[in-house]
């Protein structure tokens, strides 16, 4: 009877290992691959605010290429619960959302896209008793881009400038030109009261085609709508690409007081032109570009920087002028990658 129990003794203790063995390999697959999980979850949280920030920047030029590296490194999102840094993230843009991307591209114009790819290389405390690798690493990739938007329910500003060329990807406008916002009541090309680049008879003719309310300001003409509209960005109808503007009276104060509340939100409201500016993006407007009289048909949307509270200050009688910028991104303060006009935002792809 003692050999017998003896024996059994031995087997426990040989149960005992072989299931203390199988329980440490669990608590370590359960332990380690959580780890592993929250650190994929980490690295994912990076590389999608990465991407969006970096594609923010992007404006068809080396500098926003740049801007936006800077921007993707710079995420404040960690790994090992918020305490490391990714090491060295991989940064790379397109002109497309498939690709081919590229840390430098060949060109800065039309490039919309930044792809982002993370890793974080973790220690296995547990795993490597089961002959696991003693590092687990953790991969996640994200792609942003800039994607046309041709439709506005609010955030448009309540002024329509008149198109110069429909099929020109720039509407016939000379990027850094100054334009028509508001026209004024008696346009002469003679007279300093029509914008530098709306200074010929072609357009100032076609400008008193229609009646004297139509003179660029689109929303409802009560004093409480307009200081909503434009100092808010609200706006009272939504506007598309083959839709119609509504011209309403564009003389009223209210609107220029609104104006100059609207310059005063920036805060830049000293740049002559926007080479220099430095500002928020308040003074950065995206209006609809329409057809004029008799349809006021949208053809685009595009973007425009105000002009200083003091070059508005004309009266009534005055022209209402913007600098054309090009293509507005929504939430950047630049002007969108490549060429052309368009409005734009940014957007997960990937």
């Amino acid at each position: 009877m003692r050999h017998v129990f003896r024996g059994r003794r031995g087997y426990v203790l040989m149960a005992f290992a072989l299931s203390a063995l199988a329980v440490v390999g669990m608590v370590g697959l359960s332990v380690d691959l959580g780890r592993l999980y929250i650190a994929k979850q980490e690295a994912q949280a990076f590389v999608d605010a990465a991407s969006v920030a970096a594609t923010l920047e992007l404006d068809g030029t080396t500098a926003g290429i740049d801007r936006a590296k800077l921007a993707a490194r710079a995420d404040i999102n960690r790994w090992n619960f918020g305490n490391t840094p990714f090491p060295t993230p991989v940064v790379e843009f397109a002109a497309a959302a498939t690709g081919p991307f590229s840390i430098n591209p060949a060109t800065a114009s039309g490039v919309r896209f930044t792809r982002v790819t993370a890793q974080a290389d973790q220690s296995n405390y547990l795993l490597p008793v089961l002959k696991a690798p003693l590092k687990s690493t953790a991969r996640a990739r994200a792609v942003a881009g800039q994607i046309e938007r041709t439709q506005f329910g609010e955030g448009a500003f309540p002024f329509s400038p008149m198109v110069h060329d429909e099929s020109d990807p720039n509407f016939g406008f000379t990027p850094g030109q100054e334009y028509t916002l508001r026209w004024p009541p008696a346009p002469k090309d003679n007279k300093n009261n029509v914008c530098a680049g709306d200074r010929h008879n072609q357009w100032i003719n076609k400008a008193e085609e229609g009646s004297s309310s139509e003179r660029g300001f689109i929303e409802e003409p009560d004093a409480a709508t307009i200081k909503l509209a434009v100092e808010g960005d609200y706006q009272t109808r939504p506007l598309e690409v083959g839709g119609t503007v509504i011209m309403s009276d564009g003389g009223k104060q209210t609107i220029l007081d609104s104006l100059m509340v609207r310059i005063g939100q920036d805060s830049d409201t000293r740049a002559t032109m926007y080479g220099n500016y430095e500002g928020n993006g308040r003074r950065l407007v995206v209006v609809p570009v329409n057809t004029w009289y008799p349809d006021f048909r949208i053809v685009g949307f595009a973007s425009f920087l105000l002009l200083r509270a003091n070059e508005y200050n004309k009266g009534g009688n005055q022209g209402w002028c913007a600098e054309y910028v090009g293509p507005w991104v929504q939430g950047s303060k630049t002007k969108g990658g490549g060429q052309g006009a368009g409005a734009y935002v940014v957007r997960l792809v990937e």
